[in-house]
């Protein structure tokens, strides 16, 4: 025997735990130990009816709780405060006691709960333990019903089976009917947790200026930047363009509107075409394949220099499609404005304005400069680093002639400011470099760690040239070549993979994908209509008909018990004997043989009863003599 309260206190405790896994990682260290130890506590305190908490005391409690958090609710931060409270009252309820309405609230809770975690995050793991409440509220609301009626119930394991059973079937359903909601209902352009929850904008590794010497030590940031959907490239290919910076302010590389360019073409390779999978962020740059001949899928305007910016925030998940031509270059024809691309700081090493008139010097030919160039940074001995990094006003010289330790924004500079000197226009390009490419799913995971500066040359014709100055490092191979090396094993390969299907299927199924869903299932509907059946092929499917009526009765047949097909034949040959009104429907075995005052009749029903009325099937014995009860009726 099974208590039915003790059941209802298992199930709370366990809804409990379900729904404190989706945000486990981001409560606060005391409550997150008091909820987790409020869970096994409130189970013992349950079998023992002993509750460490009053009623009042509770209520209390929870009151402080609610308001330490409600104070900590901002309008960029509502989702955390929001969890945390909804925890407090979670735990407060395990640790007190409970009637009919206090284990309801703890279902409801949970229920919040997990829709205040779509809130932070919303990854693959969201539809486990969707499928685990849902399965778990509902057996709990089940057995609550139960308990409402007798708080003391106790339950034979058979029957406890059944009351199981029926909790679970329910659920299946509700999961069923969820699915096709969320392929038919109408959905809006962006989740509407994006106005409740402004503060899921992701972090950003890539910075909208560049300013070296600013820190003596850069930290990595291993955040999913975005996910690129497309062909492996060459690892000279692997250049994401975000951003172009073209003038020096205070120490710092920013953007200015660039001037107005003549017509441009890319010269390079055929396009290769990638499907972009962003993750929220707080600007609007679109980031491409480097070399972008055309972005669609989300509106935005394009610059001259090759920016593709949004007309809206980016601080939801979408995809878009990008065509690019990598490694190529860009070809200007027409008005250019070269002055402007040579511009130059306000304060220069007088260290520098030598080596950029030595190179000046040596030709008046921009290939001739520009080669000269690289060979200074490659005689340097400079080291690409992340760590005692040269700081203050004259960063960039330091790092060139003294402390030769850099990460990529020291090298891109240092190469245009020295390319500016010496008479090339140039600019700094900011995105990022690399990517894991996961075989599984096609497609390349960029991380915030992978954030790179480099240069873009101007040379004598008018084309816009990529230069990396950062590969010149003596270490390079060691450092950004590593981002060339896939950092997946296969266990994250398949992790990772089963969580992009997951955003394709759902975080960015949009209206456009309803629709196209729609048209493909119309498209296959019109296509079965149209479809010719050939010679012949009425009398298959006629065969194929009446197969499957056959095989369907003979399945209901079978499905039927035994006392069942016994009772429909009795009330057969007893119509057939005595006529239609001898057997009217709803009349009992016993009526009907006291009606005919059929001994055969009395003692079929003798029988019947016997086993019906006790729960029990027929025995061999008792079927064999209702059939030969039949036989002399």
């Amino acid at each position: 025997m099974v208590r039915i309260k003790s059941l209802l206190d298992l199930l709370a405790g366990l809804v409990a735990l379900i729904s404190l896994g989706p945000v486990l990682a981001y409560l606060d260290r005391g409550l997150l130990s008091a909820a987790l130890l409020a869970i096994p506590a409130g189970f013992w305190c349950d079998r023992r009816d002993r509750y460490p908490l009053p009623t009042w005391l509770g209520t209390l409690c929870a009151l402080c709780g609610m308001a330490f958090y409600a104070a900590q609710v901002t309008r960029a931060e509502v989702a955390l405060p929001v969890v945390h409270a909804m925890v407090v009252l979670m735990t407060v309820r395990l640790l007190t006691p409970k009637a009919g309405r206090d284990y309801l609230q703890i279902f409801v809770l949970a229920l919040f709960l997990l829709a205040g975690s779509s809130l932070i995050h919303l990854e693959i793991g969201f539809a486990v333990y969707l499928v685990l409440l849902v399965f778990g509220v509902t057996l709990g609301l089940v057995i609550l019903t139960v308990y409402a009626t007798d708080r003391n119930l106790t339950m034979t394991r058979p029957d406890l089976a059944k009351l199981i059973k029926i909790g679970l079937v329910l659920p299946a359903f509700s999961l069923l009917l969820m699915l096709v909601f969320f392929v038919v209902l109408p959905r809006t352009s962006r989740p509407l947790w994006n106005f409740l929850n402004p503060s899921t904008k992701g972090v950003v590794g890539l910075a909208e200026a560049v300013q070296p010497g600013s820190f003596s030590q850069i930290s990595t940031n291993r955040a999913l930047a975005f996910r690129a959907e497309g062909p492996e490239l060459a690892p000279e290919d692997r250049y994401w363009r975000a951003l172009v910076l073209n003038q020096s302010q205070g120490g710092r590389w920013v953007r200015q509107p660039p001037p107005r360019e003549g017509a441009h073409r890319i010269e390079g390779p055929a396009p290769v075409i990638f499907m972009i999978y962003p993750e929220p962020r707080t600007d609007r740059y679109l980031v491409t394949l480097d070399r972008p001949t055309l972005a669609a899928g989300v509106r935005h305007e394009q610059s001259v220099d090759q920016m593709f910016v949004a007309r809206s925030a980016l601080d939801h998940r979408f995809r878009f499609e990008v065509h690019a031509s990598p490694g190529a270059r860009l070809q200007v024809r027409g008005q250019l404005d070269r002055n402007f691309y040579l511009q130059l700081p306000a304060e220069m090493s007088p260290r520098m304005r030598q080596i950029a008139t030595e190179i000046r010097d040596k030709s008046a030919d921009s290939a001739v400069r520009i080669d000269a160039l690289a060979a200074f940074f490659r005689g340097q001995q400079l080291s690409y680093a992340q760590d005692d990094l040269p700081t203050g006003p004259g960063a960039i010289d330091v790092f060139l002639f003294d402390r030769k330790r850099g990460y990529c924004e020291f090298f891109a500079s240092a190469y245009v400011t020295l390319a500016r000197l010496a008479g090339i226009p140039a600019r700094l390009v900011g995105g990022y470099y690399g990517g894991d490419y996961n075989p599984l799913g096609g497609y390349y995971l960029v991380t915030e760690d992978s954030a790179h500066v480099w240069a873009e040359i101007l040379t004598g014709d008018n084309r816009w040239q990529r230069v990396d100055p950062s590969l010149w490092a003596i270490n390079a191979a060691a450092t950004l070549g590593e981002r060339d090396r896939s950092r997946l094993s296969a266990l994250r390969q398949l992790a990772d993979n089963l969580n992009y299907q997951w955003v394709q299927a759902v975080v960015v199924f949009d209206l456009a994908q309803q629709m196209s869903l729609l048209r493909e299932a119309g498209d296959s509907l019109r296509n079965l209509r149209t479809l010719r059946v050939p010679d012949g092929g009425w009398q298959v499917g006629a065969v194929i008909l009446v197969v499957g009526v056959v095989v369907g009765v003979a399945v209901s047949w079978r499905r039927k018990s035994k006392e069942v097909r016994l009772l429909e034949e009795l009330r057969t040959r007893v119509r057939k004997r005595y006529g239609q009104d001898a057997c009217l429907p709803g009349v009992g075995l016993a009526e009907i043989g006291e009606q005919l005052d059929n001994a055969e009749c009395r003692q079929f029903a003798r029988i019947y009863y016997g086993a019906v009325f006790r729960d029990r099937v027929l025995t061999t014995q008792e079927f064999l003599q209702l059939k030969q009860l039949l036989k002399r009726i």
